[in-house]
């Protein structure tokens, strides 16, 4: 296929999903899910074929085939040559531009359709009514037909209520890789909150030698002759003995250089921006619906706070419009003050404190929600995720969560801070969610890394209840709120809760076995 043709077709193909408005309403009706699922995992096969289409074609590394264009050295052409080389080169260098950018774009949009993909397979299990046969997971994508393997095309859903889903996210998600353009949408406090939840799913493994490269002197036709080799790292590696069997017993090694590896938490940077901005667009739309109504709670005179915003609207209007002023801002307060004396709000040309604490007020308290509330959606969300699957489910299946790692260091928990209990108390007080405030969250997590890791062979059946159970006695919350908080049967969180509680006086030979795993 041409390359201005490829292009030409995947931005149109971009721009129809761009037009085509995503709304998670109604979802619980089976004919509704397996639209929206079916609709997402066509687009996510075409981008896929684009994508590898595009890789064939060169487009990771467009530049590379304009490097022979340079300009020639001085006397070699004339002015003229020197003039097509650069209208060229300038030419090749667009046309690089346009590839580079049109894979970004469809990268982008298959992260954003993994995302949305994963958490509606977390979502739902439908049950065909004929055979009752049920399909959850990757086994969704047998339905897109809209029929069951028996040919029945009566389907229920079933709510997956112990899964974590976020589906409000997937109207705000990048799905046409227009990621720049909902960027610039968001308001100056969102913008922060954005940049501030890359920071966090950014959060590096510590280093891990994956290879070595060293500098070796051999013996070669009676000459001493230097190499450069690069081999893989190895735990307690003899590195010059494995040089020597290579190369001769005459290998010397004169240097070594150990490359690291950092993995973050989300260990690709697409689906980092598409996961930050679907939850800062998504907590901003919740926030501005309640905000109203708690700064009318909060502040001593919501009339006056509105009249001086309005006021600060109409001088920033004015002041613009003197494009060739020196001092804007200067214009800016001239138009304000006068503004504030035309209605009625200074005081001997001050305003008056109540206002200015109402104001300050305010602005600490929606500088609080817009960056603390999507921090605690995403931190939540992977705190219960963490909790509630195995290292295995979590290794094999991306879920809602693409490219996370299974298991998390010391350094990448530092990322899990404790939430802000006004704010958790607000989002209680004015949203219809499962949120609880956790004291020392990384320490929770760091339980259940350990737990893991102690009966990984020992063949022990690992619920989902355990990850409440932990939290309970890890995060000092009744066992009824983490049951209710999961959505899990109260008897088998009690149950997990008892077993670790208990396990300090193990019984049968599989608990002492664990017990003495767990203390080496």
């Amino acid at each position: 296929m041409n390359e201005s043709v490829l292009i030409g077709k995947s931005e149109r193909f971009l721009d129809q999903i761009k037009r085509r408005e995503i709304s998670v309403s109604g979802i619980e009706s089976p004919e509704k899910f397996l639209t929206l699922y079916t609709y997402l995992k066509k687009n996510m096969d075409t981008l896929q074929d684009m994508r590898e289409t595009m890789e064939i074609k060169g487009y990771t590394a467009p530049y590379r085939s304009i490097n022979k264009y340079g300009r020639p050295l001085s006397g070699e052409a004339k002015a003229e040559d020197m003039y097509d080389i650069s209208r060229h080169t300038q030419y090749f260098r667009l046309n690089a531009a346009a590839k580079k950018n049109i894979l970004d774009r469809v990268k982008s949009a298959m992260s954003s359709h993994r995302i949305a993909i994963g958490h509606l397979e977390e979502f739902a299990t439908l049950e065909c009514e004929s055979c009752h046969c049920k399909y959850s997971g990757h086994e969704l994508s047998l339905l897109t037909s809209g029929n069951c393997k028996c040919g029945g095309d009566d389907l229920s859903l079933h709510v997956n209520k112990e899964a974590v889903y976020r589906l409000e996210i997937i109207p705000f998600l990048p799905l046409s890789g227009d990621y720049m353009v909902k960027l610039s949408e968001l308001s100056p406090h969102s913008r922060v909150a954005f940049r501030s939840m890359v920071r966090i799913l950014k959060q590096e493994k510590r280093g891990i030698v994956k290879t070595v490269s060293l500098v070796i002197k051999i013996m070669e036709d009676g000459r001493w002759v230097r190499k450069r080799v690069t081999i893989d790292a190895q735990d307690e590696a003899n590195y010059e003995k494995e040089i020597r069997s290579q190369y001769g017993s005459n290998a010397r090694i004169e240097m070594m250089q150990f490359h690291r590896k950092k993995p973050s938490i989300i260990n690709d940077k697409q689906v980092q921006t598409a996961l930050s901005l679907g939850y800062v667009k998504y907590a901003e739309t919740e926030i501005l619906n309640f905000l109203p109504d708690l700064l009318e709670k909060s502040l001593s005179n919501m009339k006056k706070v509105e009249e001086y915003q309005e006021a600060l609207e109409v001088a920033e209007r004015n002041a613009n419009k003197y494009e060739n002023g020196d001092e804007p801002e200067n214009l800016k307060k001239f138009f304000l003050k006068r503004e504030l004396e035309e209605r009625g709000l200074l005081n001997d040309g001050v305003l008056p404190e109540t206002i200015q604490e109402d104001l300050k007020k305010k602005e600490s308290l929606e500088k609080s929600l817009f960056l603390e509330i999507p921090r605690i959606y995403i931190l939540w969300d992977l705190l219960h995720y963490y909790l509630t699957t195995s290292y295995d489910r979590r290794n094999k299946y991306s879920g809602p969560f693409p490219y996370l790692r299974p298991s998390l260091d010391s350094n990448q928990i530092k990322a899990f801070k404790d939430f802000k209990q006004d704010v958790v108390q607000i989002m209680q007080d004015h949203l219809p969610l499962k949120i609880e405030y956790v004291h020392n969250m990384g320490k929770v997590l760091s339980s259940k890394f350990a737990v893991e890791k102690k009966m990984k062979g020992l063949h022990l059946q690992m619920g989902p209840a355990l990850g409440a159970a932990i939290l309970s006695i890890e995060g000092d919350i009744p066992v009824e709120k983490t049951s209710e908080l999961f959505s899990m049967p109260l008897k088998d969180v009690q149950k997990e809760k008892e077993t670790l509680e208990t396990l300090q006086k193990p019984a049968t030979s599989k608990a002492k076995q664990f017990m003495a795993m767990m203390k080496k």
